[in-house]
């Protein structure tokens, strides 16, 4: 596979898309390259200069592919859902998310971990992390985990019908991961 040097270039390339072009390129090795070296190596060999928010969203997505920070740590859960949604974050601000942002960082994590599932139960998420998300899909309105985020520690509440909401979330899940491989499939 051949991939534009556009992607780089582009602030709404997935990230999922850069760590592929970014793979191709230079292989595995490119996973071990410290942060600042790989953003110099792609901008010398494309003669293009890659933002910041591009080398951000490169680094989360090589952060959930080699690590289970974004599991385990809010925190790190938080910042990578950010650029997963093509928001700049300030790594030291706590910048709460919404549900459908979640949603989104789901589908990116999806594919990067292999497998465009939504099933969450293959990824073994921290009580942190499931408390973390159960509050924002608390926020949302719903009353039970979601679909796409089963395992979501979620506020005790009254009982409800989460159906519409659940709709809602599965359907921009897949809408996103749908977007990403045409994404690829036109820089390709």
């Amino acid at each position: 596979m051949i991939f534009s040097r556009n992607i780089f270039k582009e602030e709404k390339a997935p990230s999922f898309a850069l760590l592929v072009a970014t793979l191709n390129k230079y292989g595995n090795a490119a996973l071990t390259w410290e942060p600042e070296l790989l953003k110099h190596q792609i901008e010398s060999d494309y003669d293009i200069k890659v933002s910041d928010l591009q080398a951000d969203k490169l680094q989360a997505a090589i952060t959930v592919m080699t690590t289970n920070q974004f599991e385990t740590d809010w925190r790190v859960f938080e910042v990578v859902s950010n650029l997963f949604n093509n928001s700049a974050t300030d790594h030291m601000e706590i910048d709460p998310l919404e549900a459908e942002e979640i949603a989104v960082a789901l589908a990116e994590v999806a594919l990067i971990k292999q497998g465009a599932s939504d099933d969450d139960e293959k990824i073994d998420y921290s009580d942190e992390v499931r408390a973390y998300a159960g509050k924002v899909f608390y926020e949302y309105g719903m009353h039970k985990a979601p679909k796409i985020f089963l395992n979501a520690i979620m506020p005790e509440s009254a009982p409800a019908n989460d159906d519409d909401k659940n709709e809602a979330l599965k359907e921009l899940f897949n809408a996103r991961v749908e977007f990403i491989l045409d994404y690829l499939e036109k820089n390709n």
